[in-house]
């Protein structure tokens, strides 16, 4: 049970990081900072960008306002809203001139962008730092092992311009977070009158300024720190606190062993820990991971992994999100435990087989060991654990090709050229003249985002050296470069993509009734497709509603979906980039699918302009009427090892399906199967379509409705009343 003193003390923590709490006193507000920062920066022009930033980072630190309140065990920092970052203008600055002086891909950048044929843009989302480094030297020794690594190299005669700048940046950047945490410890002495909480956060605080954390309230203190350190100072996103049961559980036995703490203690200590990033309310939400298998085949799965999934369950947030590894070591009780919250509705919980990102990460080069060990980060993806950084360096619109074809590589919408001349519609006579010339114009596309992504991505670390990140990475230290730049031992590059099931649909559309019912030509179905349908709209009933859709277990689909997978995972795969590492190929897409559907026009399987477009491996809202275990069976005719970038799935069951014992037992067999089949991730939302209906009519009786969109989980109140009707789409399709 969570305490009387918790509940007291929720509603400022809700608010924490949704107004200002921090005392005006400490510091200055965040406009100021900003401005000063810019100020800095100017009298430094002509030092290393890492110099400048790390300047400009200390600065922050030294004087943002600051608070340590008695309704909270961790600290308050005044940037706390990622949309007022005091930073960004220093860092939107040098994007700027990278843009201006070096980029020779613009109007190539601009022109996907802007007709929605990719979505590309300088990724410093996706960082995972070293944890395990974290933990076991703290902000002190991690330091100190940076000075260590500059030593070693003067000593070589190898401390040549870059690396000198680079250690630098990362020694006037860890120095001031000490400072800060002094900061924070002489605030919490001089406001504690004597309060035991603000004392013990005065205690934890002085730990941590001289070492390494040595309990659990302690190392989760940590945690957060290096958090808000790295994502709302240095603006570089934190994209996993890590496997947090297994991390944590060591300091957690320990404490009930020497009976430091109670299990209540660190119960509410969890609370008050996981209330932050519900704080925080980040739209794509916050990942961590529990379980994984031990090098001796045992999982990691241990009774921290119990208590922090039900203290989870109790506060019922749709944030931070929960990524559990799957392997068949995995308790059973643990994971019905996960399924009953998610059919209960706390959807914010995905799963991620470890057998199909082991098969993934082999195929790229990776050893054993480090499939084993993978972190997960941001939505669904994984990496080999402090030896590999990731980007998204675009994402691709799949459905944006047939309309290239309809116009021989002319966005219809804008005019611009953006794909290439595949000729007049009266030319093409079969269904694979068709496919031949999409597959042409998607050919272009991925050669596009590859080119500018080459172009813009030598320049990271340029943009926004990650200096908070790159001291906990040692191959970063040994090198003396950038972990997000090349630094890294895997610099990995992901090309994302939307669309994949939408356009396997508008396909098999073109098949049917062009080439095999010949109810239409090309040219007839270009010009309805012109007109958004208006005047054929029994027509696109039928095309909307015909049998041949991706996630129905029909071959043929499955079979062109198989194909068109296969084309873009050999196409992407193991491409070098141009930070020391390669491209890999994912079939995720955030919220793209949205976004490049708002720029796609009518397309032949029935979707209106502007609409939608399906979600990573998913089919397209409300095309799949043949069931889940039909959903399965097409998903998984996919190998999954195809995308290593990552390869989702989202299931929507009715509750009646998930009732009782038997609801439960069907749920697991659901997830086996998949994963026995190379699945890698899938997430669940449980729906009745009456509810939904209700909630968009009575959005005060559903405060708490969530739903899972795409890699995060959101309440239903705060999405669009479109998505919405996407959401009560699907829910419908499985109620028939």
């Amino acid at each position: 049970m969570l305490s009387k003193t918790f509940h007291e003390d929720r509603p400022w923590l809700e608010r924490k990081f949704k107004q200002q709490v921090c005392d005006r006193n400490t510091g200055l507000d965040n406009e100021t900072i900003k401005k000063n920062v810019m100020a800095l920066a100017d009298n430094l022009t002509g030092r290393p960008h890492e110099v400048i930033k790390a300047e400009a980072f200390a600065y922050v630190c030294e004087n943002v306002q600051i608070n340590v309140n008695p309704h909270d065990w961790f600290v308050a920092f005044g940037c706390w809203d990622r949309y007022d970052r005091p930073l960004s203008p220093l860092i939107g600055k040098w994007d700027a001139e990278v843009n201006a002086k070096s980029l020779k891909c613009g109007q190539l950048l601009d022109n996907q962008n802007q007709t929605g044929a990719s979505k590309m843009w300088k990724d410093f989302d996706h960082s995972v730092p070293d944890w395990d480094a974290i933990f076991s030297l703290g902000f002190p020794g991690l330091l100190e092992r940076a000075r260590r690594y500059r030593g070693e190299r003067e000593e070589r005669g190898e401390l040549n311009d870059a690396a000198r700048a680079y250690f630098e940046g990362i020694e006037i950047t860890y120095t001031a977070i000490l400072a800060m945490l002094e900061r924070f410890r002489h605030y919490a002495l001089e406001h504690a009158d004597g309060n035991p909480r603000i004392l013990a956060i005065a205690d934890c605080l002085d730990t941590l300024i001289h070492g390494a954390p040595t309990n659990t309230f302690e190392v989760l203190q940590l945690v957060y720190l290096f958090f808000m350190f790295g994502e709302h100072i240095d603006r570089f996103q934190v994209r996993s606190l890590g496997n947090l049961d297994r991390t944590v559980y060591p300091y957690f036995r320990r404490d009930l062993d020497e009976k430091r703490y109670t299990e209540t203690e660190i119960r509410e200590f969890f609370a008050y820990f996981l209330m932050q990033w519900a704080s925080i309310d980040n739209y794509w939400g916050h990942p961590f991971y529990f379980g994984g298998t031990k090098a001796d085949g045992q999982s990691e799965i241990n009774e921290l992994s119990y208590l922090i999934l039900d203290v989870y369950d109790r506060l019922d947030i749709p944030t931070p999100k929960l990524q559990l590894k799957v392997a068949p070591n995995i308790p059973t009780d643990f994971v019905d435990k996960a399924l009953d919250m998610i059919r209960r509705g706390r959807s914010s919980i995905v799963f991620l087989g470890e057998m199909s990102m082991k098969r993934a990460l082999l195929g790229l080069g990776c050893t054993g060991e480090e499939a084993r060990t993978c972190a997960i980060s941001g939505c669904y993806e994984f990496i080999p654990q402090a030896r590999g950084n990731s980007t998204a360096a675009g994402y691709i619109n799949l459905l944006k090709p047939v309309e290239l074809v309809f116009h021989d590589g002319v966005d219809p919408q804008t005019g611009i050229v953006c794909g290439v001349k595949t000729g007049a519609l009266e030319e093409i006579k079969t269904f694979d003249e068709f496919y031949a010339a999409y597959i042409r114009q998607l050919d272009y596309i991925i050669e596009a985002v590859i080119t500018c992504a080459n172009d813009f991505e030598q320049y990271l670390h340029e943009v926004s050296p990650a200096q908070v990140y790159s001291a906990t990475i040692e191959n970063s230290l040994k090198t003396a470069k950038d972990a997000f730049q090349d630094g890294s031992i895997y610099n990995i590059s992901s090309i994302l993509s939307a669309g994949f099931a939408t356009v396997v649909d508008a396909l098999m559309a073109v098949r049917e009734f062009v080439f095999e019912k010949h109810e239409l030509t090309l040219t007839e179905f270009r010009d309805v497709l012109n007109n958004n349908w208006f005047g054929y709209e029994k027509f696109r009933l039928k095309a909307l509603h015909c049998k041949s859709k991706f996630g129905n277990g029909i071959d043929a689909v499955d079979s062109l979906a198989e194909g068109l997978a296969r084309f873009l995972a050999n196409k992407i795969n193991l491409r070098p980039n141009n930070r020391g590492g390669f491209y890999t190929a994912s079939i995720h897409s955030a919220r793209t699918f949205i976004i490049l559907g708002e720029k796609t026009g009518a397309t032949p399987d029935g979707r209106s302009a502007g609409e939608e477009m399906s979600k990573n491996i998913s089919p397209t809202m409300g095309m799949d009427v043949n069931g889940v275990t039909a959903l399965i069976k097409s998903v998984t005719r996919i190998d999954s090892a195809l995308f290593p970038g990552d390869f989702s799935l989202d299931v929507m069951m009715h509750p009646a399906t998930v009732q009782g014992r038997e609801g439960l037992a069907a749920m697991r067999t659901l997830l086996e199967t998949y994963m026995d089949k190379h699945g890698i991730a899938v997430h669940f939302n449980i729906f009745d379509a009456n509810v939904l209906l209700d909630a968009q009519k009575h959005p005060e009786k559903y405060e708490g409705l969530q739903v899972r969109v795409c890699g995060w989980n959101v309440r239903f109140n705060d999405i669009a009343r479109k998505e919405q009707d996407q959401y009560i789409k699907r829910a419908l399709s499985i109620a028939e």
